[in-house]
């Protein structure tokens, strides 16, 4: 029971450890591209590139616990996942700080760079979906509450496990 608990708490501290590190990382990525241009932050690039963070210390973090022997898909699991939580909920703080109060007005800039892209890629939409994705954008639906930040964090929780998963195995697979 001993041992167990030991291991327990070895996983704990590598997740917490490398899970801050990525939250603490992608807010640094993100408040770079907010400090050079506002417009970058809403680039498809530069937000599915952040994910690469996640990913690379998620994969760490169950390197630092196999401590170069065969770790356990349970234990894998577990490390890379629990990164992923403390990761994205740093990254979703800073979203709701940022957008909710310390700059609102990022929510019109978001706008008109839907519009923007709408506007671009507009031909690969039929009229209706045009139409869906101009009233999506309208009114106060883009405005960040505590309930609907909180709600698409757990959402985005599907991803993260399915990634976790991956690696899980691919490193219970090792050896």
């Amino acid at each position: 029971m001993q041992a167990q608990n030991s291991s327990n708490m070895k996983v704990s501290g590598a997740a917490v450890k490398y899970g801050l590190i990525a939250g603490i990382g992608t807010v640094a990525y993100f408040l770079l591209f907010y400090f050079i241009n506002k417009k970058l932050l809403f680039n498809p690039f530069v937000y599915w590139a952040s994910l690469g963070f996640y990913l690379a210390l998620m994969w760490s973090a169950v390197q630092a616990e196999a401590a170069g022997e065969r770790i356990g898909f349970q234990a894998a699991l577990r490390t890379a996942f629990l990164v992923f939580v403390i990761a994205n909920f740093s990254y979703y703080l800073f979203y709701y700080l940022l957008y909710g109060l310390i700059d609102p007005g990022l929510i019109d800039l978001q706008r008109e760079v839907m519009k923007e892209s709408l506007e671009y890629s507009g031909n690969m939409l039929d009229e209706e979906q045009r139409d869906a994705m101009l009233e999506s954008i309208k009114g106060d639906k883009l405005i960040p509450t505590v309930g609907n930040v909180f709600f698409t964090f757990v959402r985005s929780l599907l991803g993260g496990f399915l990634f976790a998963l991956g690696m899980a195995a691919l490193a219970s697979r090792r050896g």
